[in-house]
């Protein structure tokens, strides 16, 4: 496979590798069913822009197989109720595909409409005092583990898991399981995986490269919440001149909650959550399955991009996707789980198209 294939690779996989709630890069875009945001200063790209990138790139690949960016993998006692080492057992099945934790299937919900900034104040500087504990443990050969599903059985059902490298912030396994006509379960290739490393190292930490010295970087305590949200925005303003930074910001912080809040201690997301009380974000409330959720927003006249915050705990818990009345509903929210898995096989699955009998829809347009 040369340097152009492994382009296609990850442009193809782009599209395919987030959540609903995500779309950073330009696939994940497309996912999203939104149109691409035009950007004057790129930062995440899944396509090397010039010949001399991919030179540096490749230099960078020798160095990196050289030297490991994350914890040697070392065999381990095998955990109760935890699947098999990865290296040792097939891929696919290591870890069934069932619906996460959070509630029961088609649980009861009871979305209250309407919000305000004030509310979203008064919720996140409450949630920043919440935090307590530590980051999510991820030990020698094992990665961040993350599943996105929502309670719909059979019609309209969407299940979507990760496991990623915390040290590199790359998506090292990709599956999902809906009633999409294709199903996926794309594990990178070595030498996919040397490539995404070695790019990751070449960018700065940052909403647009979350790789661990982004998390060990980022800010601890309330206190500097406002310093935090005016890097976001100055960020945003060198990014998207002419957009609506908070909106932008928005759309990236679903992947700092996706993939970054779980490493984070308590301080760090306490600096998290009131920062993100700067931004224009508005708040309601919801409870599903009889378990309350605060439920911040942003929103515009037609729609609005929620998160899904554990209201007794002060922990990410999802997404919602809501009319401008931020009203969540039965078919419009999504819950996140997180935990710890054995690092994939390279390369031990590779299906991005496998077809569905009697499937329609398709595999990589969300349903909103």
């Amino acid at each position: 496979m040369n340097t152009d294939d492994l382009a296609a690779v990850r442009e193809f996989r782009a599209d395919l590798d987030e959540p609903r709630e995500g779309a950073l890069a330009e696939g994940r875009w497309k996912v999203a069913g939104a149109a691409i945001p035009e950007r004057t200063a790129p930062r995440r790209t899944w396509i090397l822009a010039t010949a001399g990138a991919a030179v540096a790139v490749a230099a960078v690949v020798g160095a990196a197989a050289a030297v490991p960016t994350t914890q040697p993998r070392q065999e381990q006692a095998q955990t109760p109720g935890q699947s098999a080492p990865a290296q040792t057992q097939p891929a696919g099945v290591d870890l069934p595909v069932t619906h996460g934790t959070k509630a029961p299937m088609r649980p009861p919900v009871a979305g209250k409409a309407g919000g305000d900034h004030a509310a979203a104040v008064a919720a996140l500087t409450r949630i920043a005092g919440q935090q307590r504990g530590g980051p999510l443990p991820i030990g020698a050969g094992q990665v961040l583990y993350v599943k996105t599903y929502n309670l719909i059985d059979g019609t309209g059902s969407y299940i979507h898991e990760v496991w990623q490298d915390p040290g590199t912030g790359v998506a090292l396994r990709i599956r999902r399981s809906d009633d999409g006509p294709k199903s996926i379960d794309h594990s990178l290739s070595d030498d996919e995986i040397a490539l995404e490393t070695a790019r990751a190292h070449l960018g700065a930490p940052g909403l647009d490269n979350m790789k661990a010295e982004y998390v060990a970087a980022f800010p601890r305590g309330a206190a500097k919440a406002h310093e935090l949200s005016a890097a976001w925005r100055a960020w945003a303003a060198e990014a998207y001149p002419g957009r609506n930074a908070d909106g932008m910001i928005f759309k990236y912080l679903h992947e700092v909650f996706h993939y970054v809040e779980p490493l984070l201690d308590a301080q760090q997301r306490a600096a998290l959550y009131q920062a993100l009380a700067d931004l224009g974000v508005e708040a309601t409330t919801a409870s599903i399955g009889g378990r309350q959720y605060d439920v911040i927003c942003m929103a515009d006249a037609q729609k609005a991009d929620c998160l899904l915050v554990d209201a007794a705990t002060g922990r990410f818990a999802g997404g919602a996707w809501t009319g401008a009345d931020l009203k969540v509903t039965a078919g419009n929210f999504e819950f996140v789980d997180f935990a710890t898995q054995p690092r994939p096989v390279p390369g031990a699955t590779r299906d991005l198209t496998q077809e569905k009998p009697g499937a329609s829809g398709s595999s990589t347009t969300p349903k909103r």
